[in-house]
């Protein structure tokens, strides 16, 4: 028995060794590999992330970066369970987002109801049977319940707006025809402005080097600020955060970086590259196009119709991002405009908030300026 514990323990260790080439710290290596091996066997399945982050003393963001290179390499399975809103049964046999469908009608109940990725699907691990096998005893439904209860969960929305499972998991995605409800997204646009003149001036060589770079700088700062990068629309970007902080936070750094870049590179300023970004938060429904998961809905639509009022420079938010306690402290240190704008496709006028990010800041004044009129924006 005793040469059983210590081969398993030497595969556990072998395993979690190969995670350095993801740039895994050898002392965060150490403690999942410690985790795995003498952890609580009912903490190993379909174990909350949040848990698993207090065991081994990061934050979430880290846990479920941790947990999405364990699951490339074989060490973890990945769980979609489902909480039933009429029962509160739990499905725990789905291991594939392509398993999910629009309506989903509970095994306990058989209450048919629409899926919520924000309420209703949260994701779970379990250790790879060929690493440890567990026996019936960690199936313990009255502990995970105690478990979710202290530490809440992490939604199946958290992990699709994980950069690095989108990328190592590009065929995770929802059926075609089906659709998963989103209660909450902040959904950010990008776009360059005076792209077609650049491309003319320099060639569509140079030009699209310049934008191919940025492109980097922006898919770098999406992750950094614990979003996803959806697509790209011409010399345009489309991303999803879960917070608007986030996303906020995330548009300011692109604006700093842009105009550090347009300084190391020491362009005229005919050529620098001026961003002009739009956020709007809201609900919508995820789905999957072309072969990836995307976002459609009035939010979509109005984070890109608010991208198209700025005039570069400056970060265009709705009142529904602003309504967020720590955007809007965020915001006060930063000159703005406000203007009530109705933007094509959209029945009603917005009023839409204009935070200036480079040339002119002001810590702390929240100096803000009532746009007048109600102009119609295309």
């Amino acid at each position: 028995m005793f040469n059983f514990f210590r081969s398993r323990h030497r595969q556990i260790a072998t395993q979690v060794a190969a995670l350095e080439k993801y740039d895994i710290k050898p002392a965060l290596r150490q403690r999942l590999s410690a985790f795995f091996q003498e952890g609580d066997s009912r903490e190993l399945y379909h174990a909350n992330p949040r848990l698993i982050a207090e065991r081994l003393q990061i934050s979430e963001i880290e846990t479920l970066r941790l947990l999405t290179v364990a699951l490339k390499e074989g060490l973890v399975t990945l769980h979609w369970d489902l909480k039933c809103p009429g029962c509160g049964g739990i499905d725990c046999n789905m291991k594939k987002l392509g398993e999910m469908r629009t309506f989903h009608a509970c095994s306990y109940c058989r209450h048919r109801h629409a899926v919520d990725a924000d309420e209703q699907v949260r994701v779970t691990f379990s250790i790879d049977e060929r690493l440890r096998k567990l026996n019936p005893k960690p199936d313990d439904i009255k502990f995970r319940s105690e478990v979710d209860a202290k530490y809440g969960v992490v939604s199946g929305h958290r992990l699709l707006t994980l950069q690095m499972f989108r990328d190592l998991f590009p065929r995770e995605t929802i059926p075609p025809n089906e659709s998963l409800i989103i209660r909450r997204v902040a959904i950010l646009f990008t776009d360059l402005t005076g792209s077609t003149a650049l491309y003319s001036r320099r060639g569509d060589s140079q030009a699209y080097t310049l934008v191919r770079q940025h492109f980097d700088i922006l898919f770098r700062l999406v992750d950094q600020y614990q979003g996803a990068a959806i697509k790209t629309i011409g010399d345009a970007i489309m991303a999803a955060f879960t917070e608007p902080e986030q996303a906020l936070q995330a548009a300011i750094a692109m604006h700093q970086e842009i105009a550090r870049f347009n300084q190391t590179l020491q362009l005229p300023s005919e050529d620098q590259l001026i961003l002009k970004i739009g956020i709007d938060v809201g609900p919508c429904i995820s789905v999957t196009l072309n072969e990836r998961l995307d976002y459609f809905g009035t939010t979509v639509n109005t984070a890109a119709r608010v991208q198209a009022t700025s005039q570069g420079q400056n970060i265009a938010c709705t009142e529904a991002v602003l309504d967020d306690p720590k955007v809007a402290a965020i915001a006060q240190n930063y000159s703005s405009v406000r203007r009530n704008l109705s933007l094509k496709g959209l029945s009603t006028p917005l009023d839409i908030l204009y935070l200036q990010i480079t040339g002119n800041r002001e810590q702390g004044t929240g100096n803000r300026e009532q746009g007048t009129g109600n102009r119609n924006w295309e």
